[in-house]
């Protein structure tokens, strides 16, 4: 038997004679995890209320404070829609989506069905690998884009599936029917149990999770909406056992929409006020006539309500041309009778009503809003149609493999999408195979031809300078060897010189005790002078 220590042997001694080990265990992990309970039950909950004015609340954290006030959930989707239908916010979800999916560059697809190393060792993990890349393949690649559009959008995406006993996955529709503002999914913790149809109280149907997939996109900021997670909140919070927990229907959120609300709705704004500014400074109008001498009170009275009937009617022309894009294509010309004047009297309304602006709005303001609202998706505007503003460093497409915010937003939505396949295929081996692998026992993994993305261009950067910083190390250490540095110059030439750590320095160092064999022909061969090159 070995001996032991000392320190070893005095530990072994205290806790054997039931003595306190001199480290308390409170200080340890396992610990700190068995008083977890005790701790717990010690907080004071009047001191957790009354921290920052008692704001600590369900209530704070759903219905939102200052300008982001809680909404229904028809309200929110019927926002993120709207929005959705704005060409520059359409662009730049297409280009996160493209940058997140990819494409081969002949057939288009972009997802890749493959076998993970283990399953290549296995024949029958191998069949069923190529079974699932024939029969599911096509199906995801061809609702591919359209699930993480509307993922990206909404923050969830849905499929109704379609199977049959002996085939398996037969197809998946992800259009109008299933749209995410008429799919309501229900929760149990966080996991999804179960679907409802939203349309309206004659259109509640139950969908079980054997009939609907649902792309998920991460919640990463609360949305503040009307829910009913506060009725739930002390259960949820209390339950250990995620089987005993409430099923709840699932909140609105995980749309990259929600952090461009303002920017949008400014950009709007600045857009409709230059539009309807240059619509009224467009209008020709003119009023002829107008002298009444001798005209009684009723007359008068006439004659100025004709005039504010005018203005009423450019006002509403103006609007229309604004907010409904009719153009006013003919001149306004108005004829009032005219007593005990010989002249018609001409003047223009527009002058005479137009009141002096201290300033114009120009394309200018616009295009400030428009940069804010691409750089919420971390887009730029010259890849969103605004040739004028590429930089000539990047060049054409150059966003995507600079845009580092970018390239998160899209591994969002390849992570997202990468389960929502794992799920359609775990329902294809079910209704086919009566088989559903674990997670971790998943003999396939989904791959993405992502060369044309920011990420895997990013990835393909670092490892292209990562390796060529090792090309530089192994060169500088070759020379320093040359040189006749011993293992100590090197550790030291390494750490202190070329920045690397000690550990890793002492482990590079030890390369100078390694002895190389000498050449057959006593070192002078091979070269051009050694008679290796032309006798």
């Amino acid at each position: 038997m070995p001996p032991v220590s000392p320190r070893r042997s005095f530990a072994i001694t205290d806790i054997a004679r039931g003595l306190k080990p001199r480290r308390a265990a409170a200080d340890t992990a396992v610990g700190r995890l068995q008083a977890s309970d005790a701790a717990a039950e010690a907080v004071p909950l009047a001191d957790a209320y009354g921290y920052g004015d008692g704001l600590i609340s369900a209530a704070y954290t759903l219905l939102g404070s200052g300008r982001r006030k809680a909404r229904s959930r028809q309200q929110i989707y019927e926002k993120w829609a709207f929005m959705m239908g704005d060409p520059v916010v359409s662009t730049a979800i297409s280009l996160l989506c493209t940058a997140a999916l990819g494409g081969h560059e002949t057939t288009g697809d972009v997802v890749f069905i493959e076998a993970t190393a283990e399953a290549q060792k296995d024949k029958g993990k191998m069949a069923i690998v190529d079974e699932i890349n024939r029969d599911i393949g096509p199906l995801l690649n061809k609702v591919s884009f359209t699930a993480c559009y509307n993922g990206a959008g909404f923050g969830d995406s849905y499929a109704r599936v379609y199977t049959s006993p002996k085939r398996g996955l037969l197809d998946l529709y992800v259009d109008e029917l299933v749209s995410p503002p008429t799919i309501l999914p229900f929760e149990q913790g966080n996991r999804t149990v179960a679907f409802a149809t939203a349309i309206g109280e004659k259109q509640l149907d139950r969908i079980s999770i054997k009939q609907m997939i649902r792309l998920k996109m991460p919640r990463r900021i609360f949305v503040p909406q009307l829910s009913v997670t506060e009725k739930a909140w002390r259960a949820n919070m209390r339950t250990d056992e995620i089987g005993e927990l409430p099923i709840i229907p699932s909140a609105a959120g995980g749309s990259l929409l929600y952090e461009a609300e303002s920017a949008f709705d400014n950009m709007l704004a600045a857009l409709v006020g230059l539009v309807g500014q240059r619509v009224n400074d467009s209008i020709d109008e003119k009023v002829i006539g107008v002298q009444m001498a001798g005209a009684s009170k009723e007359q008068q009275e006439a004659l100025l309500g004709s005039i504010v009937n005018m203005l009423k009617t450019t006002k509403e022309r103006a609007s229309k041309a604004v907010l409904e894009g009719q153009p006013i294509l003919e001149r306004l010309r108005y004829i009032l009778p005219i007593w005990n004047e010989k002249q018609v009297v001409n003047f223009d309304v527009g002058s005479a009503a137009t009141s002096a602006r201290a300033s114009t709005i120009t394309v200018d303001d616009v295009m400030f809003h428009a940069k804010m609202l691409a750089g919420c998706f971390g887009t730029d505007l010259s890849n969103i149609g605004f040739a004028d503003q590429m930089a000539g460093a990047f060049g054409d497409g150059g966003w995507l493999r600079t845009s580092a915010q970018a390239a998160q937003r899209a591994r969002v939505i390849r992570s997202a999408f990468a389960e929502f396949c794992n799920d359609a295929i775990d329902l294809h081996t079910f209704t086919k195979h009566g088989v559903v692998f674990e997670p971790s026992e998943r003999p396939w993994k989904i791959n993405f031809f992502g060369s044309i993305s920011a990420l895997e261009n990013e990835q393909e950067t670092t490892r292209g300078t990562a390796a060529a910083t090792g090309a530089a190390l192994v060169q500088a250490m070759d020379q320093a060897k040359n040189m006749g540095f011993t293992e100590a110059q090197m550790a030291h030439f390494l750490s202190k010189t070329l920045k690397i750590d000690e550990e890793s320095a002492k482990l590079y160092a030890s390369v100078v005790n390694v002895k190389t064999e000498p050449d057959q022909d006593g070192g002078g061969g091979g070269g051009f002078g050694g008679g290796g090159f032309g006798g």
